[in-house]
């Protein structure tokens, strides 16, 4: 199909010329200070850096009643911030409660099935009410049924797609539009190194991580476009975390991740007020040469070196887990 000029974001060549000229200099400028910027900021050691202050600042997580959910929590508190907690398993709330509670902090505690669109917009409007708006909202909650396709059922493909990314929508605009009246706010979409590289027995959890990418990407670029530059967003790519999420699989190359070190880098993250938060950092570094080298290459990779499909062979996790 021939491309028309009436089709294009200016219909005089000239002015469509000219333009992509001087933007394409703005860019290239732009460009250099950008990547000087993020080299040097990678050589200041974290004490040095300047951090935004989240004292007396309502955060709101989600799977927050255990395994990186539980550690957030008692990150945030120790900073003084005032912590909420949202969870579909009741002793769960309780317990990360009374660690809380043992250090002398107090927190917010709500039973909610976030699967539930309805649930998650009235539970909203008591947190409004009984706390106040939410100013960092952290999207942790997740399920894995780590099956192959043909095992899967429906309803643990529509549970996992409910939980894990269907959530995000109802959370985030349950609470968006008091960050938007004010221009601040801090909205974290907890993904996984499954929502960059495709996984074996998780065609719904990958899918589902891979869709928190393309929210958390589509929705910096809404909010920047309507200058809401004070909205912050925060997408944290973890691998295999050692919740018991993944209990059974032995990956090859890199050990388990804690959930205590996940928390203490996300929260490092929030407070920089970094886009991306990959753990470890090396797999941000690979994760493109799967564009880039033949896909047969690729495989090999994860097949032969990686041993992939092996380890998530051994799975006997418990299936439902705060995500990580």
């Amino acid at each position: 199909m021939v491309l028309q000029m009436s089709d294009m974001l200016y219909e005089n060549p000239l002015d469509h010329f000219l333009t992509l000229i001087v933007d394409f200099v703005i860019f290239f400028f732009k460009s250099i200070y950008y990547v000087l910027e993020a080299c040097l900021l990678s050589c200041i050691p974290y004490r040095y850096r300047k951090k935004k202050d989240v004292s007396g600042q309502v955060v709101l997580i989600t799977g927050g009643g255990g395994g990186v959910g539980r550690h957030l929590a008692l990150n945030f508190a120790r900073l003084r911030s005032r912590v909420v907690i949202w969870d579909i398993n009741k002793d769960a709330l309780k317990g990360t409660a009374d660690e809380l509670q043992a250090e002398g902090f107090y927190c917010h505690t709500y039973l909610v099935d976030i699967a539930d669109r309805e649930q998650v917009y009235e539970v909203a409007k008591k947190v409004k009410q009984e706390v106040g708006d939410v100013n960092i909202l952290i999207n942790n909650a997740g399920i894995v049924a780590c099956r192959t396709l043909w095992d899967l059922t429906d309803k643990a493909i529509e549970s996992t797609y409910a939980v894990n990314i269907l959530s995000h929508y109802w959370t985030t605009r349950a609470f968006l539009p008091e960050m938007m009246n004010t221009n601040k706010g801090h909205i974290v979409t907890v993904g996984s190194v499954a929502g960059l590289i495709g996984t074996y027995g998780c065609t719904d959890y990958s899918a589902t991580k891979f869709a928190c990418a393309g929210f958390h990407e589509a929705l910096y670029t809404e909010l920047k476009t309507h200058g809401f530059d004070n909205i912050h967003l925060t997408l944290v790519c973890p691998y295999y975390i050692n919740t018991g999420m993944f209990a059974g699989c032995k990956p090859r190359l890199l050990p388990m991740l804690e959930p205590k070190h996940v928390a203490d880098s996300m929260v490092k993250s929030i407070l920089k007020n970094e886009v991306n938060c990959t753990l470890p950092d090396s797999v941000r570094v690979f994760v493109p040469f799967k564009y880039l080298l033949p896909a047969k290459m690729c495989w090999e990779g994860m097949c032969r070196l990686m041993k992939g499909p092996q380890t998530m062979m051994g799975f006997r996790g418990r299936g439902k887990a705060t995500a990580g």
